[in-house]
């Protein structure tokens, strides 16, 4: 290697100093905040270029660490055994580099033993046993000691908090994620209460587990899979830990290979892709381990990682397009949310023409214009994303600036920023949009379910002064429609009809619809199996709702607050002029269905998923979105598909649609 001049010692030096701090502030964002700015990706680009040129100066290497996620507002604890990062790749021939380093360590020639196994995209985290009691759980923090974040632990449904036939102290470890399916349905109802959407399921878990409200963190419905052990690990082999775990009642790691050298390696990482992609939850790559445990003791760790283990990381699937326009969008409850409008670019086998850009920050902090050649991102990540921009492909005589809005892009008014939002709001309750995204959502499938009663219909109602609030839209009549255009003698008759039936409804349909703060489908459906009655949910304290299980502290302000409010009392004598007649929802207690979990796969002939979904919660069972650990019974219509196989060998109950029925009585 060249001898570098003083001049080119200079610029490395003060490049490495400008890393650092950029990667003391990503992991800050990342570790502490769960609100990173920069994809993974980007994130380990730094690092590699830290640590290339740290080995150009090696005098200037201080050492390293596994980033720490410790909050400093929860109690820690030290880990028994270190809980260390792993070494990354995006290069596949740097597996083969490690392969050939660990031989040189070991100084053997003979064929290593590997298990390969998925990358869980989550947070890690060390469970700790002493005599077979669940004693505490520990987020991995600095590596030395974590985060004590045990009773949010123990309000994930199905882990053992006591296990059998194991040493007296042993650390259990693994990572807390979030269903995708989860994720999507609570981002659904954050469009749909008019919040920002969150950006991707790990930080969403990552923030979650570190709430001070176990009750939220319940509601959320956090998952766990297991897959190492720290101290009181006596097994012969890495691969003999998977089964070790799930005898004890743990959900551990099932899609790995073992492999006696890594010919072929390319072939079982793109079948692991597959197969990760059918996962309900996101991995961003896979993990080789030395499967024989007496060499990964001879090799040990490094400050920052074991030597024995290394990670192959799938690059996320991006595109560049052309960022053409910004609109901004007001939500039901005020929020501003904007959205990129692109060239349409194809990721993941869908066309995307738009993207979320989050908030105000995000725009200024990635200098984001129109007209920029854009870096859109959709790997783990639901809604994709503008990730970067391509500054070399900017014109020289620049592009102007994208300016967030200081006025409602509706109706003018100042935009206000709550303190701890980033968020910007329309404070006009009166504002146009609001109303009508307020009007859209309490007609919609997931509250009143009104059929024909669309976006475009109460656009036109709300802009020729017909509706103005919900309950207005019990007050039309056949005239208001045909002044519509478009509509027919059979579809005014048809919409009155869906009207005046709506009146009779579930309570929970219409709590929901209201739109109540914090409250979407299920939050409405526990107050609605709370209350039984709508008067006693209006006139129900804050110690009343402190009952509720899932309902903390601030959604239960929430809710106080709102029946307190003099426009929402208004609104409410409104509706109650207008006579509904709630349903109410009778549980049956059927035994063969009370207090279990059910998850559905494949196609029913009797019935459609939501219908099979309500009978089963009106018989006392409830419905989980994906097959976890706690479900009890998995029922498979036609086409069952992976489910079915993953429910056997869970040892899950299965049962047919005709064992469905039968069941029912």
């Amino acid at each position: 290697m060249a001898v570098l001049t003083s001049k080119e010692k200079k610029k490395i030096q003060k490049k490495i100093l400008q890393l650092r701090v950029a990667i003391e502030r990503h992991d800050r964002l990342y570790y502490k905040d769960s609100q990173p700015e920069i994809s993974d990706f980007e994130y380990d680009c730094l690092k590699n270029e830290l640590l290339h040129l740290e080995s150009l100066l090696p005098e200037m290497v201080t050492g390293s660490s596994v980033g720490d996620d410790r909050g400093g507002n929860l109690l820690t604890r030290k880990h028994y055994t270190p809980m260390l990062s792993l070494e990354n790749t995006y290069n596949l021939d740097d597996v083969f580099d490690f392969d050939a380093r660990i031989r040189k360590l070991l100084a053997i020639e003979r064929d290593i033993e590997y298990v390969i196994e998925p990358k869980v995209d989550g947070l890690a985290v060390n469970l700790v046993y002493e005599k077979g009691q669940l004693q505490y759980a520990l987020t991995r923090g600095n590596g030395i000691e974590g985060d004590d974040v045990t009773d949010n632990v123990k309000t994930i449904v199905g882990l053992p908090l006591y296990i059998e036939h194991v040493p007296d102290l042993i650390e259990i470890r693994g990572e807390v994620y979030m269903d995708c399916e989860i994720f999507r349905k609570i981002n659904a109802e954050r469009i749909q209460m008019g919040e920002v959407a969150f950006a991707n399921a790990r930080n969403l878990a990552s923030g979650t587990l570190k709430l001070m409200d176990s009750e939220t963190v319940r509601s959320r419905h956090l998952k766990i899979l297991l897959y190492g052990i720290g101290m009181g690990n006596d097994l012969e082999k890495q691969n003999e830990i998977y089964p070790f775990l799930r005898k004890r009642g743990f959900v551990s790691q099932t899609y790995y290979h073992v492999v006696v050298n890594l010919n072929g390696i390319a072939d079982i990482i793109r079948e692991l892709d597959g197969a990760c992609k059918r996962l309900p939850y996101t991995t961003d790559g896979v993990v080789f381990k030395v499967n024989d445990r007496t060499l990964q003791e001879q090799l040990g760790a490094t400050a920052k990682a074991p030597r024995w283990a290394f990670a192959y990381k799938f690059e996320p699937e991006c595109g560049e397009t052309i960022l053409r326009n910004v609109t901004f969008q007001v939500g039901r409850t005020g929020v501003i949310t904007p959205v990129a409008e692109l060239d349409p670019v194809n990721l993941s086998g869908s066309c995307v023409a738009r993207a979320t850009l989050h908030n105000a920050d995000d725009i200024a902090k990635k200098d984001i214009r129109i007209g920029d050649t854009v870096i859109v991102e959709k790997s783990g990540e639901i809604i994709p994303a503008i990730v970067g921009v391509k500054l070399e492909n900017r014109p020289e005589s620049g592009l102007e600036k994208l300016v967030f809005p200081t006025d409602c892009p509706c109706c003018c008014v100042r935009l206000i920023r709550l303190p701890a939002e980033v968020a910007w709001r329309c404070p006009n309750a009166d504002c146009p949009e609001q109303i009508i995204q307020k009007i859209i959502y309490f007609a919609s499938k997931t509250a009143m379910d009104i059929d024909g009663l669309g976006e475009a219909v109460v656009r036109k109602l709300v802009e020729i002064g017909r509706i103005k609030t919900s309950a207005d839209i019990y007050t039309l009549k056949k005239e208001d429609l045909y002044f519509l255009g478009n509509f027919g003698d059979k579809s005014v008759n048809r919409l009155l009809s869906n009207i005046e039936h709506s009146k009779k409804t579930e309570l929970w349909r219409f709590i929901n619809g209201l739109g109540i703060p914090s409250i979407g489908e299920k939050m409405a459906k526990d107050l609605a199996n709370y209350f039984h009655h709508w008067d006693a949910l209006v006139s129900a304290s804050m110690e009343d709702l402190g009952h509720i299980r899932g309902i903390g502290q601030k959604v239960a302000q929430g809710i106080f607050d709102y029946f307190c409010d003099p426009k929402n009392l208004d609104l409410l004598q409104q509706f109650q002029k207008i006579g509904f007649e709630f349903e109410e929802i009778s549980v049956r207690h059927n035994p063969n269905f009370n207090h279990k979990i059910f998850a559905l796969t494949g196609t029913l002939q009797q019935f459609t998923r939501t219908q099979a979904k309500a009978l089963i919660e009106k018989n006392g069972g409830s419905v989980a979105n994906t097959l976890s650990a706690g479900v009890d019974v998995l029922i498979a219509g036609s086409d069952a598909g992976q489910k079915l196989d993953v429910a056997r060998k869970k040892n899950i109950s299965v049962w047919t649609e005709s064992d469905f029925v039968e069941k029912l009585g």
